[in-house]
C-alpha cells in the first residue's frame, strides 16, 4: 500500500476545500488536496450552480464591493475578466458563471502553487485516531489506496467525512429537517420570450395545474428558470421535495438523483408539448450531481447561529466575512424562505467555528462549518466559503508549524 506524510490535508475540493488548500500551499505547508470529482468546485461545478453568490453585501442599493479579499477576490476578478458581470436579484447581487470555465480557473490558481499536490478521482475511506488528534487517512483512488500521514486535516467534504469517519463528534440533522437539494439542467432551443419575468410565472402556474391535474409527478412545480443569455438557452433548477422513501438498502442521495432525472424528463416533455415557446427546446446537459445544500456538520469550538447572522455580529476572532441572507429551501414549501443580513452589512464567521470541539488537528469548513441549520443556510454559498476555506488554510499551515 503506498504510503506518504504532508503538513496539510484538504478533504473536499469545493470552493472552499480548493480555497483551503491553495492558502496552506501559499503559506508553505506541504499540501495534498483530494477531491472525488476530476474537476474542482463541488457544488460550484458538479451541481452546476451557475452563480456565485456571497461575493458582495446584499441590499435594494447595495454596490458589487467585495466583502472579502484574498482567494474569493481572485476568481471574482478572473470571472469578470471573461465577461461575467454582477447581477442583482431583488436585495441581492450575484455573479454569473458557465461552470466550465470557473473549473479551469481553479486549475489555473492551483498550478501556480508548487507546494501543493491535488488528487482528483480520489475519496477519503478511512480516518483514524484520537478524540484529540487524527492520525491516518486512508485515501482511495484509481491506483488504490493511499495512507497519509497529516499533520492537520482540513475537511471541506461536505459530508464531515473525515471526522465521522475518525468518530468524531458531528451534527447530522434528520433528512426531513434538511434543505431540500436541487437538481439543474439546461434547455438549448426555448425561444426568446418563452420565460422571463411575468412569462416565467404563467409557465409555473401551467406546471403546477399540470401537476394537480396528475399529469405531472409531484414536485414538478418547484422549478426556477434563468435565462443564461446565449441565444435559445435557458437553466432550469428543480427542487427535490416528496421524493418518497428511499427503497429498503438504499440510500437518500442514490434516490434523489434517480428521482430528479425521472422528473427532469416529465418536465421537459411536458413543456414542449404544452408551453408555448419550448416546441423545439430539448435538454442539452444536466449537473452531474444533484446539488445538496446541507448534510453533516463537525461540532465545532463555536456554533454559528441565526442571531449572528441576522445581527451582523462582528468578532475580534472573525475569520471571514458573510452577507448572504439565510436562505431555507424546506420541505412542503413552495420555493425559498429568505431573512436578511441588514443592509450592506456583514457578520464574521468566528474561527471557533472551524476548529473541531476536541480534535486538535482537524478543521472545518464549507458545509462543514460548525453552525445551526439556520446559519449554514447562509455560510454554505460560493462566495463565503471561498473566504473561509481560505482562512481554514492559513489557520491549517499555523498549526502545522
Amino acid at each position: 500500500m503506498r504510503a506518504e506524510r504532508c503538513d496539510v490535508l484538504v478533504v473536499g475540493g469545493g470552493a472552499a476545500g480548493f480555497a483551503a488548500a491553495l492558502a496552506a500551499a501559499r503559506a508553505g505547508a506541504r499540501t495534498r488536496l483530494v477531491e472525488r470529482y476530476g474537476f474542482l468546485g463541488g457544488m460550484a461545478t458538479a451541481g452546476m450552480v451557475g452563480t456565485v453568490c456571497g461575493l458582495y453585501p446584499s441590499g435594494a442599493h447595495a454596490a458589487p464591493t467585495l466583502l472579502n479579499a484574498g482567494i474569493a477576490a481572485e476568481v471574482e476578478a478572473r470571472l469578470r475578466a471573461g465577461g461575467a458581470q454582477p447581477q442583482r436579484r431583488g436585495r441581492t447581487l450575484a455573479l454569473p458563471y458557465v461552470p466550465l470555465a470557473l473549473a479551469t480557473i481553479l486549475d489555473d490558481l492551483v498550478a501556480g502553487a508548487a507546494a501543493l499536490t491535488v488528487s482528483l478521482h480520489a475519496t477519503c475511506a478511512a480516518a483514524s485516531g484520537s478524540a484529540e488528534r487524527i492520525e491516518q487517512v486512508r485515501c482511495v483512488d484509481w491506483r488504490g489506496a493511499l495512507e497519509i500521514a497529516p499533520r492537520v486535516v482540513v475537511d471541506a467534504s461536505g459530508d464531515a467525512i473525515v471526522a465521522w469517519h475518525a468518530g468524531l463528534a458531528t451534527d447530522t440533522p434528520e433528512a426531513a429537517a434538511r434543505q431540500l437539494s436541487s437538481l439543474v439542467f439546461v434547455f438549448q432551443g426555448v425561444a426568446e420570450g418563452a420565460v422571463g419575468g411575468l412569462r416565467s410565472l404563467a409557465v409555473l402556474r401551467l406546471l403546477l395545474e399540470a401537476e394537480r391535474a396528475g399529469e405531472l409527478p409531484r414536485g414538478c412545480r418547484l422549478i426556477a428558470f434563468r435565462v443564461s443569455g446565449r441565444p435559445g438557452e435557458v437553466v432550469a433548477k428543480l427542487a427535490l421535495d416528496d421524493l418518497g422513501a428511499p427503497a429498503a438498502g438504499d440510500d437518500a442521495l442514490s434516490h434523489a438523483e434517480r428521482v430528479g432525472r425521472a422528473r427532469l424528463r416529465a418536465v421537459a416533455q411536458w413543456l414542449v408539448r404544452r408551453a408555448a415557446g419550448f416546441e423545439r427546446a430539448f435538454v442539452s446537459h444536466a449537473a452531474p450531481q444533484v446539488g445538496v445544500r446541507e448534510s453533516r456538520r463537525i461540532v465545532g469550538r463555536e456554533t454559528l447561529t441565526r442571531d449572528d447572522v441576522l445581527a451582523a455580529r462582528k468578532r475580534a476572532d472573525g475569520v471571514a466575512r458573510a452577507a448572504w441572507p439565510i436562505e431555507l429551501w424546506e420541505a412542503g414549501g413552495d420555493g425559498a424562505r429568505y431573512e436578511y443580513v441588514p443592509d450592506d452589512d456583514w457578520y464574521d464567521v468566528p474561527r471557533g467555528c472551524l476548529e473541531h470541539a476536541t480534535c486538535a488537528n482537524l478543521i472545518g469548513a464549507g458545509r462543514c462549518l460548525s453552525a445551526t441549520h439556520e446559519a449554514i443556510g447562509s455560510a454554505r454559498v460560493i462566495g463565503t466559503c471561498l473566504a473561509v476555506g481560505e482562512a481554514a488554510g492559513r489557520l491549517a499551515a499555523e498549526r502545522e508549524r
